[in-house]
C-alpha cells in the first residue's frame, strides 16, 4: 500500500499547506490558459486540445510525479516538434492528425516509462549545455517565425524559418491587416509587460510576490479585452478560437498510424520524449535544489511517462514540464502537488462553465502569446559563454543553431548530438600523458614542463589522466614510444594509474604487448597506483596475473626502489 500512496500523501504535510496550495493552483489554472490555448495552436490542434492537456495529465502527474511544485502541461517545444513530425502525414485540425497526435502523445509516454524501469535517469546529461541551448534557441526562433503567420493573417506551412519566410514573401500581398495591426499591439503590450511590469508595480509600492504573480496575469487580461474588441466592433475579418463545446474531455482511443509511418514517429516520439525528460527534469531538480528537497529522476521518467500516456487517451499531446509554469507555481507559494490538482480543477471548471468566453479570442493575440513566451527561449549568452571557455561547445552550439534553422528541428538536434559524441571521441582518442618528476625530497610528482622536478636518465614517469579503452589504448602506446625513444638511457618506465578508473579488454592486450616489445629492447616496465577497486576488477585478469613487472602502490616507492643509487650515478658522470 506504501508503494501505491505517493510520499507527499502519506507524509500528510498537504494537511498544513492546502490553503496555500489552492491559491497556487488556481493562479497557474488561471495563468496558463493562454499558454495553452497558444501550444495547441502551435501543435496544429484546435485550442482547447490545449486545455485537455491540462487537465487529466496534471492529475497523474500530480500523483506519481518526482517534484512537489513542478507545473506540466504543453510547452513550446513539444509541441512544435509534435507538429513537424506530423505535418508529412495529415492535414493539421484533420481527424487523422488529432487522431495521430494522441499516437504520438502514447509513445512518447511508452518510451519515458520504459526508460523509467531501465534506470535511464542519467540519460538528463546525453546532451551537453551547449547543444541544448542551442536546440532551444533556434526552435524558439522557428516558433516566433512560424506564430508571424497568425499576425499577418496568412496560411503558410512549413518546416524551417527560410521556408517560412519565402512563403511569407509569396503571400504578402494577402496580408490581413486587421491580424496585423491587433497582433502587434499585443506583442507590444505582453513584451512591456514582461520587461517593465513587476518593476513599475514595485516602484508603486505593491509587494513583490502580488507585483510577480499581476505580472503573470496580465496575458490574461490581454485575451480578453481582444476578445471584447472583436466581439463589440465585430471584426469579422479575424481569424479565432470559435465555438468551444462545453464540458471535459471524453475517453478516446488513438489512432494507430499505418506501418509505413511507424519509422518516422519511433524516432519523431524519441526526440520528443528525449527533449521532454531533460527539459522537465533540469526545471524540477532545479527547484528542488532550492527548497532542498530530494529528487529522483527515474520517478520523473515515470511520472511524464504516465502523464502522457493519459494524455492520449484524453484529447491531449505530448507534455512536460514547464519553465513558466513551474515559476508561477513556486511564486504563488504551492507546497506539495496538491497545487497541480486545484490547477487542473480550475481549468475543468473554466471548460465546463466558461467554455463560452473563449469564442471571440483572435488567433493573432495567442500568436503573440506564444512569440512573447518563445523570445524568452533565446539563449545567446551561452554561446559567448563558450566561445571564451571551450571552443568545441560554441562550434557545437554554431552547428547545431544552424541545423535546426536550415533543416528542421529532428536534423538539427541529431546533428549537434554527433557533433558532441565525435568531440569525445576525439578528446578521449587523445588522452592527456605527463612526464612527472620528483618535486624537491616531498612525496609530490608533478608534470616536469609545469614544475622545478627532479627526473632521472634510467626511469621514466608517464602519468596517464584518461581512463584506457579501445579507442586510446594505441594513442597511449605511441605516446610511451615517443618518450622512450627520445631518451636513450631510460631503462625503466612506470605508468602512473592515479587518474584511470577503467581499462578495457583491448587496453590491457595493449599493456601486455607493450611490456613485451619494451622488454625485447632490455627496458622494464612497470604500473603505479592502482586505484583498488580497479584492482579488484584486474586481479583475475591476465595482465595482472602474468605481469612480470612491480606493480607500486606510490609513485615515491616506484622512484625510490628504480631510480639509479649516487654511485650509479658517479659512475655514468
Amino acid at each position: 500500500m506504501n508503494k501505491i500512496i505517493p510520499t507527499w500523501l502519506q507524509a500528510q504535510t498537504w494537511r498544513q499547506s492546502w490553503r496555500q496550495d489552492m491559491v497556487a493552483g488556481v493562479v497557474v489554472g488561471i495563468v496558463v490558459i493562454p499558454q495553452s490555448l497558444g501550444y495547441a495552436l502551435l501543435a496544429g490542434l484546435p485550442p482547447v486540445y490545449g486545455l485537455y492537456a491540462s487537465i487529466i495529465p496534471v492529475l497523474v502527474y500530480a500523483y506519481i510525479g518526482a517534484s512537489n511544485t513542478q507545473a506540466v502541461g504543453p510547452v513550446a517545444i513539444t509541441a512544435i516538434m509534435s507538429a513537424q513530425a506530423l505535418a508529412p502525414f495529415a492535414q493539421a485540425n484533420s481527424s487523422l492528425y488529432l487522431g495521430l497526435m494522441a499516437f504520438m502523445a502514447l509513445l512518447v509516454g511508452i518510451m519515458l516509462v520504459l526508460a523509467a524501469l531501465l534506470k535511464l535517469g542519467w540519460i538528463m546529461q546525453f546532451i551537453s549545455r551547449s547543444v541544448m541551448a542551442a536546440f532551444i534557441t533556434g526552435a524558439a526562433l522557428l516558433i516566433i517565425t512560424g506564430q508571424l503567420k497568425y499576425i499577418l493573417g496568412l496560411n503558410v506551412q512549413a518546416d524551417t524559418v527560410w521556408q517560412l519566410l519565402w512563403g511569407f514573401g509569396q503571400q504578402y500581398v494577402h496580408i490581413n491587416y486587421q491580424a496585423l495591426s491587433m497582433g502587434l499591439v499585443a506583442v507590444l503590450l505582453l513584451w512591456l509587460n514582461r520587461r517593465y511590469g513587476t518593476q513599475l508595480l514595485q516602484t508603486l509600492s505593491v509587494n513583490s510576490a502580488v507585483a510577480i504573480l499581476s505580472v503573470k496575469l496580465v496575458p490574461v487580461l490581454v485575451i480578453m479585452a481582444a476578445s471584447s474588441v472583436v466581439y463589440y466592433w465585430q471584426l469579422t475579418e479575424l481569424k479565432v478560437v470559435g465555438e468551444i463545446q462545453a464540458g471535459l474531455p471524453a475517453f478516446s482511443w488513438p489512432d494507430f498510424p499505418a506501418w509505413q509511418q511507424w519509422q518516422a514517429l519511433l524516432s519523431a516520439a524519441f526526440f520528443i520524449a528525449l527533449i521532454a525528460f531533460i527539459s522537465s527534469a533540469s526545471i524540477a531538480k532545479s527547484v528542488a535544489l532550492q527548497r532542498h528537497e530530494s529528487f529522483d529522476a527515474n520517478q520523473e521518467l515515470l511520472g511524464l511517462g504516465l502523464a502522457n500516456i493519459s494524455a492520449a487517451f484524453f484529447k491531449g499531446f505530448p507534455i512536460t514540464g514547464g519553465f513558466s509554469r513551474t515559476a508561477v507555481n513556486v511564486e504563488a507559494g504551492a507546497k506539495t502537488p496538491l497545487a497541480g490538482v486545484f490547477s487542473a480543477v480550475t481549468i475543468a471548471m473554466i471548460l465546463v462553465f466558461a467554455s463560452s468566453s473563449f469564442k471571440h479570442l483572435p488567433l493573432a493575440v495567442l500568436g503573440a502569446g506564444v512569440i512573447v513566451a518563445a523570445s524568452n527561449l533565446i539563449d545567446a549568452k551561452m554561446l559567448k559563454l563558450a566561445w571564451y571557455s571551450d571552443k568545441s561547445e560554441a562550434w557545437a552550439y554554431v552547428l547545431t543553431l544552424c541545423s535546426v534553422l536550415i533543416l528542421g528541428l529532428q536534423v538539427g538536434l541529431l546533428i549537434g548530438l554527433f557533433f558532441s559524441i565525435a568531440t569525445l571521441i576525439w578528446r578521449s582518442h587523445q588522452p592527456h600523458v605527463a612526464v612527472v618528476g620528483q618535486v624537491g625530497e616531498s612525496e609530490q610528482f608533478r608534470n616536469v614542463q609545469r614544475h622545478q622536478v627532479t627526473t632521472w636518465p634510467n626511469l621514466l614517469l608517464l602519468r596517464i589522466d584518461e581512463n584506457l579503452f579501445f579507442g586510446n589504448s594505441d594513442s597511449i602506446a605511441t605516446r610511451v614510444w615517443q618518450e622512450v625513444n627520445a631518451q636513450a638511457t631510460v631503462k625503466e618506465v612506470v605508468l602512473i594509474f592515479s587518474a584511470v578508473n577503467h581499462i578495457d579488454l583491448s587496453s590491457q592486450l595493449m599493456l601486455q604487448q607493450l611490456a613485451r616489445q619494451l622488454a625485447q629492447r632490455g627496458i622494464g616496465l612497470h604500473l603505479a597506483e592502482i586505484k583498488g577497486f580497479l584492482m579488484d576488477t584486474l586481479a583475475h585478469t591476465p595482465l595482472i596475473q602474468q605481469w612480470r613487472g612491480n606493480i607500486f602502490a606510490s609513485t615515491q616507492q616506484a622512484a625510490h626502489t628504480l631510480k639509479p643509487s649516487i654511485k650509479e650515478l658517479e659512475y655514468n658522470l
